[in-house]
């Protein structure tokens, strides 16, 4: 009956929807996937480093990302050739989403002939496919590049390097083997991933030969590989040279002891103040260290900086909202627009309001965290070590990990803090897509369950050891 009436029975069964069966239309579908997938990775990188947006924000880019590349992955063989075509023809951002491809394919063979056509010059193209290879679990991919950096590879060098550190592929010997060989890169990457990979074996070459090292990045990057490395003497020698080398301030402040902080609040006092001396501060997190913060908001060199060292003391939530004035390019306008510009010395013409954009941002006024202080300040006692309005401890690191309003360089230190101070290294970038971000806060959280009481709040540790006074 329900075969005469509508046609249900099951040998006439048809789908709702017919499947395509024309190739272009397909190939067009495929199409709009990789462009798709283009605009919304370039988009990412825009916002990565947009000030009015949080670490959350960017999930609904990411996830819409996300279902572009797994359609394309899916896609078989079609699919595979025009990520191809598209990667090779195409902007950044389609060889991008080629390569993120090819990785889930496990096609190294197609991911190999990708980085071969790269010109190592061109940072764009990189930088492309190096966030392919980071953000792509390829262990076994990378153990095979890895093998085959040389010099004449200069390309698969510069995009594979920062991958194995930022997945901490544990294969620091080779790259240390690859530091004497390789001579067109820049080191300071080397450097990064060997402290990413933490292997001991490193640790002398790093302290003897980078830490001393004639570019700045390269030292910088040498004292924060030793540092996560858990080396002490790295904090000897960046004390020593922290009054004229402010490079050396953020070691300090990132695994400095009570010890430390005279040596910053000296500097502080001195005209060798530097905006890193104010995060350094902030980072030690004693007490006596408000003070010389709070003065420091009233120098407009170090208003910014001087307000985030107050925000990792006290966590105080005071933001402000600002009005970035749009940057005006008179060359681009036409001659009645060039006449509404007010001259230096004439009064305003009348004309619309000012085009820009309003910003929230930690307060930098001075009266307000003076008078926050004010009313608070009974609360934190001197000597003791401070964070987010607490005793300083790991829950604190992964609170600033966690909110969604702490700035991006906080949270970017407190990632470093976990590692350096307490040895809690779990892979986490703070430029990881949101999804995996929240993976590993739930490793860290794991992590601190089981490590709830090793640790004394309040107190100063390297590498999970209590630092001496």
């Amino acid at each position: 009956m329900a075969d005469d009436a509508g046609n249900m029975g099951a040998d006439n069964a048809r789908p709702l929807v017919e499947a395509p069966s024309n190739k272009g239309f397909i190939i067009g579908l495929y199409l709009e996937h990789v462009d798709e997938a283009s605009f919304l990775y370039e988009q990412r990188l825009v916002l990565l480093q947009d000030p009015e947006l949080t670490w959350m924000d960017l999930r609904d880019f990411e996830e819409r990302f996300e279902a572009h590349i797994d359609a394309l992955t899916l896609g078989g063989d079609l699919a595979m050739t025009v990520c191809m075509q598209q990667a090779e023809e195409g902007d950044v951002g389609e060889l991008h989403a080629a390569a993120r491809v090819f990785c889930r394919q496990h096609r190294s063979d197609l991911v190999s002939a990708l980085i071969d056509a790269l010109d190592p010059d061109d940072d764009e193209r990189c930088r492309a496919m190096t966030d392919a290879l980071c953000h792509e679990p390829s262990s076994d991919l990378l153990r095979e590049f890895v093998q085959k950096m040389t010099d004449s590879q200069p390309a698969l060098t510069k995009v594979a390097v920062r991958a194995v550190g930022y997945q901490r592929l544990q294969v620091a010997d080779v790259l240390v083997k690859r530091l004497h060989q390789l001579h067109h890169l820049t080191i300071a990457e080397f450097v990064w991933a060997l402290g990413r990979a933490r292997h001991p074996g490193a640790r002398s070459m790093l302290y003897n030969t980078y830490l001393q090292n004639e570019a700045e990045d390269v030292r910088a990057a040498a004292a924060l590989a030793l540092l996560r490395s858990g080396e002490p003497a790295t904090l000897q020698y960046c004390s020593g040279v922290a009054r004229s080398q402010p490079w050396a301030l953020l070691p300090v402040g990132l695994g400095g002891s009570r010890s430390h902080v005279k040596l910053l609040m000296d500097i502080a006092a001195s005209e060798a103040v530097s905006p890193e001396c104010m995060i350094a501060l902030g980072l030690l997190g004693e007490v006596s260290a408000v003070e010389p913060l709070l003065y420091h908001l009233g120098d407009e060199r170090l208003a910014e900086t001087a307000s985030i060292g107050l925000y990792l003391i006290t966590g105080a939530p005071l933001f402000e909202e600002i009005f970035i004035p749009e940057a005006v390019d008179e060359d681009e306008l036409f001659e009645d627009e060039q006449e509404l510009i007010e001259p230096a010395d004439a009064n305003p013409p009348h004309s619309d309001e000012p085009r820009g954009t309003t910003i929230s941002r930690l307060s930098q006024q001075a009266d307000t965290w003076q008078e926050w202080w004010r009313d608070n300040q009974a609360g934190y006692e001197r000597g003791a070590r401070y964070r987010n309005g607490g005793l300083y401890g790991p829950d604190k690191l992964l609170e600033n990990l966690s909110t969604e309003r702490s700035p991006r360089m906080v949270r970017r230190l407190a990632a470093e803090e976990l590692v350096i101070r307490y040895g809690c290294d779990l892979p986490f970038e703070t430029d990881m897509f949101v999804a995996r971000q929240m993976d590993v806060l739930e490793d860290v959280e794991a992590w601190l369950d089981s490590h709830a009481r090793t640790f004394t709040p309040g107190r100063w540790y390297l590498a999970g050891r209590v630092s001496p006074a």
